[in-house]
């Protein structure tokens, strides 16, 4: 519902990747994330505090983990969390407990983070929207999700225009609607959300939880895309 195109489960093409996908996702930052990246580095700074219950779902190979931890923040509190077992192998020397498990499948209690971080995944999964829902379940009341994936918006110039088509050639990704998935997180009873500036093909958005529970929601109606030039 948030993106133009469907895409089939890719942990096995997660797992490929995980050698070289560091050296992958630096470009992508270098050439048309980093603003995004950016954006919610600075987020995670201004809303962490000493005794912040942090989640990185979809963690990848625990650069942002590694960021906070080198800035200050207690690995104590901290847990990372992604399907893809040879992503988490690349995160065996950051001191924090770790998981193999899916997004849309969270095995947390409702409310058990002050900070949910989802970077680069949620355009990954099949079901964004059903990811998005259990992302924003275990929020506590006064916390807050911070996300930053791959944007339908429009591509600066031509490094942009290549990230985007190598992402999608990969199979590994594609681009969500930044104001689909904000409709979507204001449809989650207890949820305030904005998006953060950036330019390119990529997007950050900040949802704070202000009511005390996530009620149980529907996918809700949105229009269908216009057709693409090239469409069938």
């Amino acid at each position: 519902m948030f993106a133009q195109t469907p895409i089939r489960d890719g942990v096995d093409q997660y797992e490929r990747l995980a050698p070289r996908y560091d050296r992958l996702h630096h470009r992508w930052l270098r050439h048309a994330g980093g603003e995004a990246q950016a954006a919610l580095e600075a987020l995670v700074r201004a809303l962490a505090t000493p005794n912040s219950k942090l989640l990185d779902a979809g963690c990848g190979t625990g650069k942002l983990a590694r960021t906070l931890i080198a800035e200050g923040m207690s690995p104590q509190l901290m847990t990372l969390l992604d399907p893809s077992a040879a992503m988490l192998a690349r995160c065996a020397d950051i001191p924090v407990p770790k998981m193999q498990e899916r997004l849309e499948a969270l095995p947390f209690e409702d409310g058990a983070f002050d900070l949910v971080t989802c970077v680069w995944a949620l355009e990954t999964v099949p079901d964004p929207f059903l990811a998005l829902t259990e992302l924003c379940r275990v929020v506590r009341r006064g916390g807050a999700l911070c996300l930053a994936f791959c944007a339908d918006e429009p591509a600066r110039g031509l490094a942009d225009g290549l990230m985007r088509q190598a992402l999608l050639y990969r199979g590994t990704g594609r681009f969500l609607s930044r104001s689909r998935l904000m409709r979507a997180i204001e449809s989650i009873d207890g949820f305030e959300v904005r998006a953060i500036p950036s330019q390119g093909p990529a997007s950050t958005v900040l949802a704070r939880r202000t009511g005390a529970v996530v009620q149980a929601v529907t996918k809700p109606k949105v229009e269908p895309y216009p057709p693409q030039h090239g469409d069938q």
